[in-house]
């Protein structure tokens, strides 16, 4: 029985004609279109958003005029105070704003701390005595007449705002009176309740650094960390607005644009996948004259010394004849991957599908690799359950996924030589079959990297993938091969820590419940080079 793997045919580089004309295409339907409906949206964007603006600013305005008012009312209150009652302690009434949390006193040369701020310590208390000192307030005259001023300090990172103002006592000492402005309270007992009558507009808090805007407007003064902008609910009504006015124009405008964007997105599809098989094929020439090279060098080099006669002794001919014989092996699965690969992208791949015994193609596979094995150095196991099922398979192809996934941990294991095979009976989606399982203890694959091992070309960007070489094509043949035999192969892997690679095989549908027949009768086969 036989069976030939169609795959499709990669689509012709013209089509790239089709799509630039279509782009052109779309572009001149869109012009006109386009222009029309920005036009439209523009006027009918000025016209509602320009009154919304405005009330904002009117009530920023507001906003931070009644700040004011209460600040210098405040303030003057404590100073009017220490002034007429100097011998009374000072005590918060209700009509003293509880957005002031702490209040301090500084007759230029004591902090009198009136009222401890909530999280009150030494830290503020200098920092506000710091600024008082540092800050230049002008001179109102004698009596209580100043005007409240907002200066900044940092605590833990955070800035602290700080409503000082200065007055004169009854000595003609100067006072200078000091509270701390929780901005948050602030905002929730002075700013909202103006807004409160205006659905249109809404509070955001807002960064220095943060660009305002084109409808924010944003307070000012110890108010600057907030700014009225237009709400979320409102600019969707002014949308829909816009929206259903021109509606014609928009659809015009949307259909074109569509046009536009599916054909850049085929464009642009079209050229990276060409780029990146460009770019692919690149590597994988200048990858193959390395690989092709290097066991041919080899083997000319150690022939052509036993052709010379130089070597007398029958232990060193044998350790020459056993290096050619490897790197021919080496080159023909080579050749045999690259083969294979092209002939599946062509669509010729056949495969000849009959009963087989597994268990016996891992167990002759692994034993001709058990010399090139204990030669690298590897500690490797064989274990093969009894009762294994029959597969639906080409003898030949899964031999290939074995020596594909042996010679893979072989090279890609320089430090922890180990590597273990395990062939065991399984169920998938209800179907009986048999699972192999190679693991090695090799440099792993990163995550991201994971789901493109088996795709053709693809090597790994680690250096040390980089440094040993290679096709990109073994994995990929592995994966093409046990999707045709109806399996599935799972990876999985971690850096430094190895990877695993499982291939599920089902068993052959007429022998799904019958044991293969096997001369396969050790469970386990090991080799442990000492």
């Amino acid at each position: 029985m036989s069976q030939t793997l169609k795959t499709p045919t990669p689509q012709p580089l013209n089509i790239r004609l089709a799509g630039f004309s279509a782009v052109i295409l779309a572009i001149g339907l869109s012009a006109v279109g386009t222009i029309l409906a920005f036009q439209q949206v523009r006027l009918l964007t000025v016209r509602l958003m320009t009154e919304t603006s405005l009330r904002a600013g009117q009530i920023a305005a507001q906003a931070t005029e009644k700040f004011q008012q209460r600040v210098n009312a405040a303030l003057l209150g404590v100073a009017s105070h220490r002034r007429d009652h100097g011998g009374v302690p000072w005590a918060r009434t209700d009509a003293f704003p509880s957005w002031l949390d702490g209040v301090y006193l500084w007759d230029g040369f004591d902090l009198e701390v009136l009222a401890p701020a909530a999280s009150a310590n030494s830290e503020l208390s200098g920092l506000v005595r710091s600024r008082l000192i540092a800050r230049s307030a002008p001179v109102d005259g004698i009596g209580l007449t100043g005007r409240a001023e907002v200066i900044y300090g940092e605590r833990a990172g955070q800035t602290v705002v700080i409503a000082t103002i200065r007055a004169y006592g009854g000595d003609l000492r100067p006072l200078d009176v000091a509270a701390i402005v929780d901005t948050d309270r602030v905002a929730s007992e002075l700013i909202k309740p103006l807004l409160a009558t205006d659905d249109a507009l809404e509070l955001v808090r807002v960064a220095d650094s943060d660009a305002p805007g084109a409808w924010d407007q944003r307070l000012s003064g110890a108010l600057h960390f907030w700014a009225i902008r237009p709400a979320e609910t409102f600019v969707r009504e002014q949308r829909r607005t816009v929206f259903t006015q021109t509606l014609v124009y928009v659809v015009l405008t949307t259909l074109a644009l569509a046009t536009v964007l599916i054909a850049m997105l085929f464009l642009t599809r079209l050229v990276r996948r060409e780029v990146a098989l460009a770019e692919m094929k690149a590597n994988f020439v200048a990858d193959v004259s390395h690989e092709l090279k290097t066991p041919l060098a080899l083997i000319h080099m150690f022939a052509e010394t036993l052709q010379s006669g130089r070597v007398t002794s029958d232990e060193k001919r044998n350790e020459y004849y056993e290096i050619i014989t490897r790197e021919s092996t080496r080159l023909t699965n080579l050749i045999d991957n690259i083969l294979d690969f092209a002939r599946i992208e062509a669509g010729r791949k056949e495969y000849s599908f009959s009963k087989t015994d597994v268990a016996a193609v891992v167990k002759e596979t692994y034993e001709a690799y058990r010399p090139q094995l204990d030669h690298a150095g590897f500690e490797h196991h064989l274990t093969i359950a009894t009762g294994l099922p029959l597969v639906d398979a080409d003898r030949d192809a899964i031999s290939q996924v074995v020596v594909n996934l042996i010679t893979n941990a072989i090279k890609y294991s320089p430090d922890e030589r180990h590597l273990v095979i395990d062939l065991q009976g399984d169920t998938r989606r209800g179907r009986r079959g048999i699972l192999l399982s190679v693991h090695d203890r090799g440099i792993g694959v990163r995550p991201e990297e994971r789901a493109l091992l088996t795709e053709g070309f693809y090597r790994a960007r680690d250096s040390r993938v980089r440094q040993q070489g290679g096709t990109g094509l073994g994995l990929a043949l592995v994966k093409q091969i046990v999707e045709v035999h109806g399996g599935t192969l799972d990876v999985e892997s971690r850096l430094v820590k190895g990877s695993t690679f499982r291939v599920f095989l089902p068993a052959s549908s007429a022998d799904s419940e019958a044991p293969a027949t096997t001369d396969v009768e050790d469970s386990q086969v090991q080799r442990d080079p000492t």
